[in-house]
């Protein structure tokens, strides 16, 4: 239960995968997506997409870090860092200076989907590399609205790449191999908006008919509100989610179980604590981080 400095924690062996919603996940933390499409065309609501214009094959797509390294502060022996999750809810985490937790760079991640399409769930991350990690090489299919492009797969099983640009932030989303028409990838691109705070952190919104998830929120079983990424790749992966009632026993996270490595988990204050990597480092931090809500 929420409220105790170290309510629950569980540690977790590697396990088999999971069957879940779909998400793309960033870098080398790549899920393949698994949603079936349920929504149908609108036709009367928005125009038909216009022929599509090359972009030219000499562009070089940008590589941007797309990661924030926070600046903590220190009390005796320990680090402090005040984060804000990306639907604009923030927390205070204290955790021993030698785990480096802001020296892994964090990124956000959330989910959302159209208004009455549940099938329509798709996971927002922020890809290293920014558009040079989604382009891999390619050049760009073509501008969507806005800061909105539309880019090549990023693997054969997955459909089109649609990039916002929130500067200095760059979010994907990776749509399935069958995915969404022309139609919803506009209500996309014309309805998710982005602010950066005072420090540096990515807080997203939309207007209808895009509804992002809430925190606690899930489908399928799997946890699809709000969250933060410390790390991943080759290190530790350390996830902070705000997560109403917490129950470790009852939250489910492929981006953990997937990786296949030894992880551990607990709830602090409402927020959702899960590592996952070498074991000593995942218990020490799991046991050792302090989360407290602050807003």
């Amino acid at each position: 239960m929420a409220g105790e400095p170290h309510d629950i924690i569980e540690a977790r062996s590697p396990r088999g995968p999971r069957r879940w919603i779909g998400v793309a996940v960033l870098a080398a933390l790549v899920l393949v997506p698994v949603v079936s499409l349920l929504a149908g065309r609108e036709p009367d609501s928005v125009p038909r997409p216009p022929p599509s214009v090359p972009a030219r094959a000499e562009a070089v797509a940008e590589d941007a870090p797309n990661v924030l390294y926070p600046r903590p502060r220190h009390r005796g022996g320990r680090e402090i860092l005040n984060v804000v999750f990306p639907d604009g809810s923030a927390a205070e985490v204290g955790y021993p200076a030698e785990l480096g937790l802001a020296g892994l760079g964090v990124r956000p991640a959330m989910t959302g989907r159209l208004d009455g399409e549940a099938g329509t769930y798709r996971q927002l991350t922020v890809p290293q590399g920014g558009p040079a990690g989604v382009a891999m090489g390619r050049p760009m299919i073509r501008k969507l609205a806005g800061q909105v492009t539309l880019w090549h797969p990023m693997s054969p099983v997955e459909g089109e790449v649609l990039l916002f640009a929130f500067d200095p932030w760059f979010v994907a989303l990776r749509d399935l191999k069958d995915g969404m028409p022309f139609e919803q990838r506009m209500l996309w691109a014309r309805n998710l908006r982005g602010r950066v705070t005072r420090d540096g952190y990515l807080v997203l919104d939309a207007q209808a008919p895009v509804r992002l998830a809430r925190p606690g929120e899930t489908f399928r079983g799997e946890q699809v509100g709000p969250q933060l990424w410390f790390g991943g790749a080759r290190e530790t992966l350390l996830v902070l989610a705000p997560v109403p009632g917490c129950d470790v026993a009852a939250i489910e996270l492929s981006v953990i179980e997937q990786r296949r490595r030894f992880s551990a988990e607990t709830c602090q204050d409402g927020v959702y604590v899960a590592a996952s990597g070498e074991r000593g480092h995942v218990e020490r931090a799991v046991a050792e981080i302090v989360v407290r809500r602050t807003a």
